[in-house]
């Protein structure tokens, strides 16, 4: 099922009708779309984030040459090991570490999206249960999955505040990196932390509407059933 534009829409303004009209085991394909493209969008923000960073760093730093056996070695074994005739020290461009260390945590952007998709699935259909209702696993797990689409709206605005925040830095000092910026996300902080909220907010509406439909209890029930752990989620996140 690919929804069409009224039912996209029907989803945005109302998302209790868009599940009465289709329950949401039978949306879990989109759902798992849904999943799936903002793990590639968060895939992607790493590597831009990287090639932002690096953009904003200046200069080149001194460190062992990974390429040179330790000097006791080469003492033991002298004449030995062409590897030793490398020098001790090489230099290496700032920004080439910066963004080589942010790409180490791409496995994050590909994997975590799914493991909070499983866990969120779990949480609604306990969550439910525990409320008296009668939820189904794909149901719940459906309902996760299309959570995942405000994050694409607080993904966006981060990358944005991040790109308006490095425009104009240029890192030079390595000890001074993380204080340079620290200040320099100072501005943005506001709009970043407003974003989170909305998103918390628009994934409560839409959940609180599925979850009303999937286990058939009360509206207020609903909300109660998904603000608890979202809060709690919501503020693990902004701390």
């Amino acid at each position: 099922m690919v929804p069409s534009v009224r039912s996209l829409k029907q989803f945005l303004l109302s998302p209790a009708s868009f599940f009465d009209e289709r329950p949401p085991a039978e949306t879990l394909p989109v759902a798992a779309g849904i999943v799936v493209l903002f793990a590639l969008c968060f895939g992607g923000s790493i590597l831009l984030i990287g090639t932002m960073l690096a953009g904003s760093v200046d200069g080149t730093v001194t460190m062992d040459n990974p390429d040179r056996p330790p000097e006791q070695i080469c003492n033991t074994h002298e004449g030995m090991m062409n590897s030793c005739n490398e020098p001790e020290t090489i230099e290496r461009d700032m920004g080439t570490m910066a963004q080589e260390a942010v790409h180490d945590f791409l496995w994050v952007a590909l994997i975590g999206p799914f493991v909070l998709w499983l866990v969120g699935g779990v949480v609604l259909f306990g969550a439910g249960r525990l409320a008296n209702g009668d939820p189904s696993f794909a149901g719940s797990l459906a309902l996760a999955g299309w959570a995942a689409l405000p994050e694409l709206f607080r993904l966006a605005v981060g990358l944005g505040g991040l790109w308006i925040a490095l425009e104009s830095v240029t890192i030079t000092d390595p000890d001074r990196a993380a204080t340079v910026l620290e200040s320099s996300l100072a501005p943005v902080q506001p709009v970043l932390v407003l974003a989170s909220l909305v998103t918390l907010g628009w994934q409560w509406y839409l959940l609180t509407g599925g979850l009303t439909r999937e286990a058939e209890i009360s509206r207020v029930a609903a909300g109660v059933c998904v603000g608890v752990p979202l809060g709690l989620f919501g503020l693990f996140a902004l701390l």
